[in-house]
């Protein structure tokens, strides 16, 4: 029972050892692909924010929904990076 327990347990650290680097990349990889588009989103909200900036009545209203979406999506996207490069360093 001991070479088989020793056997799972080297089978386990032989996995970790080899696909354990194409994860943490592959999850480096996810992390920056959906900062970017959350950053292409952020950069349209603020386009289209700018476009509206000297509008008032209900149009201001869209105006405000626009930079609050930019300004979250944009969070989304800066908070994506970092974990990437937190996530790269470990």
């Amino acid at each position: 029972m001991r070479g088989v327990k020793a056997a799972r347990e080297g089978g386990r650290r032989f996995g970790q050892a080899v696909w354990g680097p194409f994860t943490r990349a592959g999850h480096v990889l996810w992390l920056e692909i959906t900062g970017v588009f959350f950053v292409l989103f952020a950069l349209f909200f603020a386009s289209e924010a700018w476009k509206l900036r000297a509008t008032v009545g209900v149009e201001r209203r869209h105006f405000w929904a626009f930079v609050i979406f930019a300004i979250v999506f944009g969070y989304f996207g800066g908070s994506s990076f970092v974990r990437a490069r937190r996530r790269e360093k470990r």
